[in-house]
């Protein structure tokens, strides 16, 4: 049986390769995320040029870091039909200009049939009072919309 296809934003790599945090909320996060990491190769694990644009900015130790993780996963490549879908999501004010790159990511899960994009975005990514909205323009251009999880998501309702 094949691995299902995980998308994974740069958020997700961001708390991977983070220093321990003092935040509560922030380490729980960080924790979910390593204990994810460790069994990822339970999914077939993806990342794009723009997950690798994202995770190069700021501190250069830290983007070090983030990069070295990154690196492990494969890159899937940005299609003519992802920047389309994307400025869509854009144009219809699904996902705000000024987030331009969260439109690509769900463009490219969409394009590249990925069956879970991973992120700790609850902003505009895993946002339940987009998704709808977001789902529904994916679908109307005839891709299915990748299924937004959190690693703690993943982990507790779709693990292999």
């Amino acid at each position: 049986m094949a691995k299902k296809r995980v998308y994974v934003e740069s958020s997700v790599i961001s708390y991977l390769a983070a220093w321990p945090s003092r935040d509560v909320t922030m380490l729980a996060r960080q924790q979910w995320t390593r204990e994810w990491w460790g069994r990822r190769h339970e999914w077939d694990c993806v990342v794009s040029a723009v997950v690798m644009e994202e995770i190069v900015e700021g501190d250069s130790g830290a983007a070090a870091r983030r990069l070295e993780k990154a690196q492990l996963l494969t890159e899937v490549p940005i299609s003519p039909e992802a920047k389309l879908l994307a400025g869509l999501l854009i144009s219809h004010r699904a996902i705000p200009e000024s987030v331009r790159a969260d439109a690509m990511h769900l463009a490219i899960a969409a394009v590249h049939e990925v069956h879970y994009l991973l992120t700790w975005n609850q902003k505009h990514l895993d946002n339940p009072g987009l998704r709808s909205r977001i789902d529904d323009l994916i679908r109307k251009q005839g891709w299915k919309p990748a299924t937004v999880f959190t690693p703690e998501r993943l982990l507790l309702e779709e693990s292999p």
